[in-house]
C-alpha cells in the first residue's frame, strides 16, 4: 500500500512533531498474514446505537464507529498524518488552504461512490443550523461557516468542490489542528443521510443502528445491551481484511478475565489495571500491553451552582481527595496524579503548577476562606450542613472503587456525599442533556492537539455540548481563541503552558488521575500496532494465527 505522509516540514503539522503521550507497540506479528476468522472485544458498556460520526456521544458506540467509518487523512503511530479516503493533499502558501485529491473508484459499502460532495456534505451536515451534536466547534475555523451556521448563507464560502474528486478547504484564518480536526473528520455519505432533515437526524434508529461506511468492516447485526457484529467489506479500498467477522461485545467485567483466558474473547481493553490482574492473565496466557493515558479521569463539579463557583471551594475539594491513594492502591501504581487537563508529558504541560497534594487542613482552610464553617467535625455553609450527590457510572472498577474513598475523604472534612451509581448511557443524559448534577465521575480521552475550545470555551456550556462543568472565565476564553492562531510549537507553548496554569490554579473540576491504558490479547491476534490514539489502526491486516 502507497502512503503519501505530509511533509514535517510545512509548519501546519509542527503541532504534531513530538510525540506526545502515544507509544507505538511495533507490530504483534506471527508470521504470514492468514486469513479467515472473528475477533471479539469485550467492552463493559452497551454501545447506545447512535452510530453517525457526527453524532454520538460515548466511547462505546465509537468502538463500533472506528471500524466502519474513515476520513481523508489518519495519524499513525508516528504522529504523522497519512492518507486515507484522500490519496494526497496540497498545502497553499499562505496555509490556510488545504486541496485534497480523493483515491480513485472509492465506494460506500452500499457500492455507491465517494465523491467530493459526501465531504461537503459531512461539514454542512455539522454547521447547519438545526444541528444537534456537539462538533461544530471542530469545524468552526472553515471560511465562511459561521455565515452558512447561523443561516445567514446557503453556502459554505470556504469549502470549494474542484471535480467529484477534489475539494478545497480554505480557513479564515491560519488554524493550527487543521488536519486533527478538519482533514481526518469522519466522513458520511450524503445519499444516506441528505433527505433527512437534520433536527431529525438523531431520531433515525434504523439508519443509526445499520450505518453505510467506507471502512473496512461493514455492521451485519446490531443487537441492543449484547454486542455488534461486522462483517469484512470485500472492496475496501486497501484490500479485503484478513479478518471475516469483528464482534463488538458486552461483557461483566467480574467474568471477563476467564472469557479471556478460555479464548471466548480476542480483545479488552484493562479498566482495573493492578498486578494481581496482569499477573493472572499473563499466567494464563495472555498478553498484556500497557500504553501511557491519553487523558486523565476526573470529577466534575457543576459550576452553574452557587456552591462551586469561588475556587477557593474548588482547590479544597482537590486537596480533600487523596488522589494518590487512588493511584497506589487502586491501580497499583500503574498511573499518576493529574492536575491540569492535560495529558502527562504533552510538549503544552506547564513545567510548573499546584499539586494539590492531599491536606485535609489545607482543605478546610480553603472551604473556611470561601465563608463556609467547619465545627464539631461538620462543613456548614450558610448555617446549613454540606451535603452533596456523586453520581458514577457502573462498567469501570477503578471508578467504582474510587468513589467510595471519595466519599469517605470528603466526609473527613465533614462533607456528606451520596453516592449514585448508575449506567454510563443514564449519567450522560443528567450531566450533558439534562445539566442534572452536582458532582460526577468521568473521563476525557484527548487528542494530539491541547486545544481544549470543545471542552472548556463558554461558548459550549448548553445541553448537548462538551463544557460539562459549565465553566465560564473570560482568560481562559481569550487563551483558548489565540493558541490556534499558530502554527509552530515554539509559538503555541508559551500559551498553552499559561492556559495549564490557569486551569490548575481556577481547578473548575477536580482532576484526579491518568492511568495506564492497558490491553488484554489472545496470544493469536497478529498484526496490531497499538497506540493512544488509536485502537483500530490498519485493522484491516490483523489475522488470528491458526
Amino acid at each position: 500500500m502507497k502512503r503519501k505522509i505530509l511533509a514535517l516540514s510545512i509548519a501546519l503539522l509542527m503541532v504534531l512533531s513530538v510525540v506526545l503521550v502515544g507509544c507505538d507497540l511495533g507490530s504483534l506479528t506471527g508470521g504470514k498474514a492468514q486469513v479467515g476468522g472473528t475477533v471479539r472485544r469485550a467492552i463493559w458498556s452497551a454501545p447506545p446505537g447512535v452510530l453517525h460520526p457526527s453524532l454520538y456521544e460515548d466511547s462505546y458506540d465509537n468502538y463500533v464507529l472506528s471500524l466502519i467509518y474513515e476520513g481523508m487523512v489518519q495519524m499513525n503511530p508516528d504522529m504523522e498524518y497519512e492518507s486515507c479516503l484522500a490519496e494526497k493533499w496540497k498545502v497553499s502558501d499562505d496555509q490556510k488552504s488545504v486541496t485534497f485529491t480523493l483515491r480513485e473508484d472509492l465506494k460506500w459499502h452500499d457500492g455507491k461512490p465517494i465523491t467530493t460532495e459526501d465531504v461537503l456534505f459531512t461539514f454542512e451536515f455539522i454547521a447547519h443550523p438545526d444541528y444537534t451534536g456537539s462538533r461544530y466547534s471542530g469545524v468552526s475555523a472553515i471560511k465562511g461557516i459561521e455565515a452558512f451556521h447561523t443561516g445567514e448563507s446557503d453556502t459554505i464560502e470556504g469549502i470549494e468542490i474542484i471535480d467529484e474528486r477534489t475539494i478545497k478547504i480554505t480557513t479564515e484564518e491560519i488554524y493550527a489542528p487543521f488536519m486533527l480536526d478538519i482533514g481526518s473528520r469522519t466522513i458520511v455519505p450524503k445519499h444516506i443521510w441528505g433527505e433527512i432533515p437534520v433536527a431529525k437526524a438523531s431520531e433515525q434508529t434504523e439508519l443509526l443502528r445499520n450505518p453505510i461506511g467506507s471502512g473496512p468492516f461493514m455492521m451485519k447485526h446490531f443487537e441492543p445491551d449484547q454486542y455488534v457484529e461486522l462483517v469484512a467489506y470485500e472492496d475496501y479500498w486497501d484490500g479485503r481484511p484478513n479478518l471475516d467477522n469483528f464482534i463488538i461485545t458486552v461483557v461483566n467485567q467480574e467474568t471477563a478475565q476467564a472469557q479471556m483466558i478460555n479464548g471466548e474473547i480476542d480483545f479488552m481493553d484493562m479498566s482495573s489495571l493492578n498486578n494481581d490482574d496482569i499477573s493472572f492473565l499473563e499466567d494464563g496466557g495472555v498478553i498484556v500491553k500497557q500504553l501511557t493515558s491519553d487523558g486523565y479521569q476526573y470529577m466534575g463539579l457543576n459550576n452553574r451552582l452557587d456552591i462551586f463557583k469561588d475556587k477557593n471551594v474548588r482547590q479544597a475539594f482537590a486537596y480533600a481527595i487523596n488522589r494518590q491513594a487512588i493511584v497506589d492502591d487502586i491501580l497499583d501504581g500503574n498511573g499518576s496524579v493529574c492536575n491540569v487537563p492535560l495529558p502527562p508529558g504533552h510538549w503544552a504541560y506547564p513545567k510548573k503548577s499546584k499539586e494539590y497534594k492531599y491536606n485535609k487542613d489545607k482543605a478546610i482552610e480553603l472551604f473556611e476562606k470561601a465563608g463556609w464553617e467547619y465545627k464539631d467535625g461538620k462543613m456548614y455553609r450558610n448555617g446549613n450542613p454540606v451535603k452533596l450527590t456523586l453520581k458514577y457510572p457502573s462498567g469501570n472498577k477503578v471508578r467504582e472503587a474510587s468513589a467510595p474513598l471519595i466519599q469517605q475523604n470528603l466526609a473527613d472534612v465533614g462533607i456528606e456525599v451520596e453516592l449514585l451509581l448508575m449506567e454510563f448511557g443514564t449519567l450522560l443524559d443528567q450531566v450533558v442533556t439534562e445539566q442534572d448534577f452536582e458532582m460526577f465521575l468521568m473521563a476525557w480521552s484527548l487528542t494530539p492537539d491541547p486545544d481544549g475550545t470543545e471542552i472548556w470555551h463558554s461558548d459550549y456550556i448548553n445541553p448537548n455540548q462538551f463544557n460539562f462543568a459549565g465553566f465560564v472565565n473570560d482568560k481562559n476564553d481569550e487563551l483558548l481563541e489565540e493558541g490556534v492562531k499558530y502554527l509552530s510549537v515554539k509559538e503555541r507553548k508559551p500559551i498553552y503552558e499559561d492556559w495549564g496554569k490557569l486551569m490548575n490554579e481556577e481547578m473548575p473540576i477536580v482532576y484526579l488521575y491518568s492511568m495506564n491504558k492497558g490491553f488484554a490479547l489472545n496470544p493469536k491476534l497478529k498484526g496490531l500496532k497499538l497506540y493512544s490514539f488509536a485502537d483500530y489502526y490498519q485493522v484491516h491486516k490483523w489475522y488470528l494465527e491458526k
